[in-house]
């Protein structure tokens, strides 16, 4: 699968959450499906994604920057969450690692 561009779908034709802020009030009201990180995402934040142990994340293979980049965004995005897939296949990635 290309990840870049099952984010770029992801964005375009489901509902996904930017942000560490964004991401934890989707998980505590439990909308959230994945949770995406970047590789210079904060440890504190990623400790407390690994806390909610019934919701998948996978780490993206680049820094925030490339994140953002690669969901079609101007800013950088540390994390993101997909409350809806839309067309794409990004759930397929979910694991807990």
């Amino acid at each position: 699968m290309d990840i870049n561009k099952a984010l770029k779908t992801a964005v375009l034709t489901g509902k996904v959450l930017f942000g560490f802020e964004q991401t934890m009030k989707a998980v505590s009201t439990g909308k959230a499906k994945l949770i995406i990180v970047s590789q210079n995402c904060p440890d504190e934040h990623l400790s407390m994604i690994k806390k909610h142990k019934k919701i998948p994340y996978f780490k993206f293979d680049g820094t925030n920057i490339e994140l953002g980049s690669a969901c079609g965004k101007p800013f950088s995005v540390s994390m993101l969450s997909i409350l809806s897939a839309g067309e794409s296949e990004i759930l397929a990635l979910g694991t807990r690692k």
